[in-house]
């Protein structure tokens, strides 16, 4: 599709601050704060003139949905760290989320890292996790065996009630 038909039929705006897609639904905008680890890959490189460099994930960034629960969280992929965005959300929204959905990127998380995400995690009050993708099965089995009950597989296609 052109650019051109794309603006037909979209209204496509740049920006770093969360925006309301429609009532109830808002992007989490650009995760600047990145203080815990991302969900960096060495294969991901962007332009930068004539050379290539670490990409630097701004356009990394989630949906944040109001439901009558409180704040429900999709996450594409997470490169820029699930506790940064989360971090980034409370921020932005007031109040952490009960639930999660998507890709968390924690494929290539230590130990380390997994406990921190799992004590942070904790401290949110074990939101529900919909994980996919880039979780990874050592994450998956280590977030189940912390949020028994509380974390479920969510492949491509999953419905989910919220």
């Amino acid at each position: 599709m052109s650019p051109e038909a794309l603006k037909r039929r979209a209204d496509l705006r740049l920006s770093e601050s969360p925006e309301r897609v429609f009532p109830g639904i808002w992007t989490s905008g650009e995760v600047e704060e990145r203080s815990e680890p991302e969900g960096r890959s060495p294969h991901h490189l962007v332009r930068r003139g004539q050379d290539w460099a670490p990409d630097p994930y701004r356009d990394d960034l989630s949906l944040v949905l109001e439901t009558g629960a409180g704040l429900f969280v999709v996450c594409g992929c997470c490169h820029a760290g699930l506790l940064n965005t989360l971090t980034h959300v409370r921020r932005h929204f007031g109040e952490d989320p009960v639930g999660i959905a998507g890709g968390t990127h924690l494929i290539g998380a230590g130990r380390e890292q997994l406990a921190r995400t799992i004590t942070r995690l904790r401290e949110l009050h074990s939101p529900v996790l919909h994980v996919n993708h880039c979780t990874g099965p050592v994450a998956f089995v280590a977030l189940g065996q912390a949020f028994e009950g509380r974390v479920f597989h969510c492949p491509a296609g999953t419905s989910l009630e919220l």
